[in-house]
């Protein structure tokens, strides 16, 4: 009888967790040789205006496994494409750049340093990496505006992280307007290979909520807007060194402010 309250709370707190991580995880959807892939995006706030863009910020996860290898390593990616919806808009008018080759096999403190006004956003992953057994690394990742290629934006995204093993990677690419199938701003990443092949990134954490002003105005890195169906949708493909592309989808629900 004692142990009652105990097991209750225990229920209670397991619950909880369960809940949140739900709430944070899209569909998994998984390839012929093996790999798994999902991702979610999350734009915030959820009460947008249904006609005029709103300033917010933007979260999204991805992760990766495998169901045939003992360790849950996947086929690394070696690209991927991330659609956002139509009703969100990307700007970056009258923001610092930051050139990635500044970055490379660089620590965060030294990243975080020589790019600082450029900086957009942080966040976390993980990386397996193979040396003699599988070791799993967690990442610092930071978020950069890098400079524009050919008229298009250009997203930096640096990781590092000393533990057990240093893993250090600049992911970079441009964001162009898909416009097409409901989606909007497209980002295009090219994704390195970790120790020639042999690691893999697992998960990719990040949250971008850049705000500036700019003549005089203020300007958000993300802004968006809620539409009739009060829905945002994203999704992300990704190609694997084996040759396999995987698709995974995420949807949101939104408000209309009034």
């Amino acid at each position: 009888m004692r142990r009652r309250p105990f097991l209750i709370a225990s229920i209670a707190v397991l619950a909880a967790v369960i809940a949140a991580t739900a709430a944070w995880a899209g569909p998994t959807v998984s390839g012929p040789n093996g790999n798994t892939q999902s991702i979610d995006s999350q734009i915030r706030p959820k009460k947008l205006s249904k006609t005029k863009l709103t300033p917010g910020s933007l979260k999204v996860r991805t992760l990766t496994t495998s169901t045939t290898d003992p360790a849950g390593v996947p086929v690394p990616a070696v690209h991927a494409t991330i659609d956002f919806d139509r009703n969100a808009r990307i700007y970056t008018k009258g923001l610092a750049t930051c050139n990635s080759g500044k970055l490379q096999n660089q620590s965060t403190e030294v990243a975080e340093r020589v790019c600082a006004k450029a900086k957009i956003g942080s966040g976390t992953a993980v990386a397996y990496l193979r040396a003699g057994k599988v070791y799993e690394v967690p990442q610092t990742v930071t978020v950069f505006n890098g400079v524009p290629k050919g008229g298009k934006p250009v997203v930096i995204l640096h990781t590092y992280g000393t533990t057990p093993l240093q893993v250090s990677l600049v992911l970079e690419g441009p964001v162009s307007n898909y416009n097409k199938e409901g989606y909007g701003p497209r980002l295009d990443l090219d994704v390195p290979l970790i120790a020639g092949g042999t690691g893999a990134l697992k998960e990719f954490n990040v949250k971008i909520e850049k705000k500036w002003s700019y003549k005089g105005e203020k300007r958000s890195f993300i802004s968006a807007k809620c539409p009739n169906k009060k829905k945002l949708k994203a999704r992300g493909k990704f190609d694997y060194r084996d040759g396999e592309s995987l698709t995974a989808y995420s949807t949101q629900s939104c408000k209309q402010a009034k």
